[in-house]
Parts: C-alpha cells; structure tokens; sequence
C-alpha cells in the first residue's frame, strides 16, 4: 500500500483506503513472517518468558520517552541526509515531506508486513511529490540506504580494532545457536563475526575502487538500458557528497548507540560503551540479512548471543532486545499519526501494483 498526499480528505477519517492489491502477502513473506515469530517463541521458551519479564520489570521504564525523542531525532538527521542525496539527482523536495515520508515508512515497515514495504512507500511518495520516475527515486533509497550501511560497516570494523574489544571472543558455535550436531567436525565450527565484517569491509573497499575505474559510459554507449548507472555514479563518483554522507550517517549511527546506552542504563547493565557499540553495529548488520520479515527474530537471538560475550546473562539480554523493539514500535507509530493527519490517501490497486512490479 503507497500514499498520495491529497486535499481533500475522503474518508471520515481523512485517510482513503483502497481495496488491497491482489498482491497482497507472498508465501515467502509468510514463510518469513512465521519464521521470525517462532524465533521469538524459541528464544522466550528457552529463556523462560517469566525471567525475561522479570528482567522487564525491574528496568527503568522512564528511559523509554529519552529513548523516542533520540530515535526521532536520529530520524530527522536520516531525512536530511536522504534529502541532499536527492537533490544531487535535482529531485526539489522539503525536508518535512522527507521526514514524514521517514515516518511513514517505519509504520509500514512495523505494522504492514505485506508486498509493499516502507522503503518502497517513500519511494512512491517522492516520485509523485517531484514528478520523477519511480526508478530515479528508488537510485536516492538505495544511496540513502547504502550510505548508512557502508558507515556502520566502517564504524564496526574501526571499534573492532580496539584492543579491549579484539580480545573479546565474539565468535558464534552451533550450540549457542541451540543446534545440536553429531560430527565434530561440525560441532566445533566457530564463527568469528567480527572477522567476517573485517573481510567483508575490505571486499566493498575493492568494489568501490574498481566502481571508480570502470568505464561507464563506454557499457551506457553500447548498453542503452544502463542509462540509469550514469545518474548512480553521482554517488560513488562525486567525493564531497561520499564524505558528506558518511559524516552525516555517522552522527546518526551515533545517536542510535546513545540509545543502546540508554537501555543499558535503564536494565543497570555495567558493560562499556563500546562494547555496546559494538554488539549495536553486528546486530545492525546481521539484521540486513533477509532471512525474517524486518530482521525479526535474528535481532533479538542476535541481541542475546552477543550481549552474552561481554557478561551479559540471557535473560538480560533478550530483555535488552524487547527493550529495544518497543522502543522501535512505538517511534514507528508517529507515522500512523501523520496519516490520521487526513492529508494522504492510499493509492489505486493499479499503482499499488505498479509499485511491486517497478
């Protein structure tokens, strides 16, 4: 489901509601879906759902508003990035219709699991709000997004060099996982997280530069439908803007470890702040890999299994990732107020399925 900013409301509620696309929620999806709920129902038998709400219980509930307003904040930094991203592209946008689209984007991300997901609602929003193709607005997310993975990539690997974080085992066995195995061979595997991140930093090293070496517009000259890539160079190609949007991104990676400090706070955990930086930027990363719906379930086992290498208990530590996701869901919900604002409507089933098959 996308959204066009309208004047008129056309519903009592001010928000007009389109039949849903025949599309509507893939198998795959709901395979995802499943998989992460029973992630979470693994994690809370295993844990014990009565210590993880007593760990709960005894948190200090009044870091939560804290928590929101940096979220927010950190929200309003990623749209002011997203929005010199698009301007590099001539899209003319105001930054307040980029942070609601932010907004709303999380909403749908949160509460609507269907074909249609957050990154591709702002997609629509700004292509109808400049008059663009959707394609040109999809090339500013995927620099928007790209920027802000590049950064915790290189945020991790910079933290990860700080010998009181490398002597600090962060691999990850089968057993941790709950994975039971009869060969050896198997059963002692041990996966260094940290090294993966490492190798995989210098991988994108060595892509960015042989990006800057290609010859482009020689494959654009023989390959018309690569026109596209010649408006993506923009981002890799133009320097000033790369450094820009790493200096940017990482104020807002900052903001978002202040707020893993703050649940620290609110659970009484003694861990250090970079450590908490640390685990903050794996998590980030792991939670990229499409395996759930919005990294559901993979966080929170995530969340437990790190936290546990620097002396936090699992109950603690799935308390840590609910902590968390409800800060999250609850930010999320700003976006649903903007809707109930009236001045948007859902779009025709036929844009809808525009949307899912551009």
């Amino acid at each position: 489901m996308t959204l066009v900013k309208t004047d008129s409301p056309q519903s009592p509620s001010g928000i007009e509601i389109s039949k849903p696309a025949k599309s509507g929620i893939s198998l795959k999806q709901l395979v995802k879906i499943a998989l992460g709920v029973g992630l979470i129902a693994f994690l809370l038998q295993k844990t014990g759902i009565e210590n993880t709400f007593a760990e709960l219980s005894r948190a200090n509930l009044w870091y939560i508003p804290a928590c929101i307003g940096v979220y927010l904040l950190a929200q309003f930094i990623s749209a002011y990035r997203w929005k010199f991203l698009a301007e590099a592209l001539d899209f003319r946008v105001s930054l307040r219709e980029l942070y609601d689209y932010y907004l709303i984007g999380m909403f749908f991300n949160q509460f609507l699991p269907g074909a249609i997901g957050g990154d591709a609602v702002r997609m629509f929003y700004l292509a109808k709000s400049a008059q663009r193709k959707k394609r040109e607005a999809l090339l500013t997310l995927l620099a928007e997004r790209g920027v802000g993975l590049v950064t915790i990539l290189l945020l991790t690997c910079l933290i990860s060099l700080v010998p009181s974080i490398a002597t600090v085992g962060w691999g990850i066995t089968p057993g941790e996982l709950g994975i039971k195995l009869q060969n050896p061979a198997f059963a002692n595997f041990h996966w260094d997280i940290v090294l993966t991140i490492k190798a995989l930093s210098l991988l994108g090293l060595l892509g960015y530069l042989a990006l800057l070496m290609t010859p482009l517009q020689r494959w654009i000259d023989r390959f018309p439908k690569l026109a596209l890539l010649g408006q993506a160079k923009t981002y890799w190609a133009n320097i000033p803007l790369l450094i820009r949007s790493i200096t940017v991104s990482t104020l807002v990676q900052a903001l978002m470890v202040g707020i893993h400090l703050l649940i620290a706070q609110a659970l009484h955990l003694n861990v250090p702040p970079l450590q908490i930086a640390l685990v903050y930027g794996l998590v980030s990363l792991i939670s990229v890999l499409p395996l759930t719906q919005g990294g559901l379930g993979v966080r929170e086992l995530s969340y437990q299994l790190l936290l546990a290498k620097v002396g936090v208990n699992p109950n603690t530590g799935l308390a840590f990732a609910v902590y968390w996701l409800a800060i999250s869901t609850v930010t999320s919900l700003f976006g649903g107020l903007i809707l109930l604002k009236g001045h948007y409507k859902a779009p025709t089933p036929q844009e809808e399925a525009a949307m899912i098959e551009s």
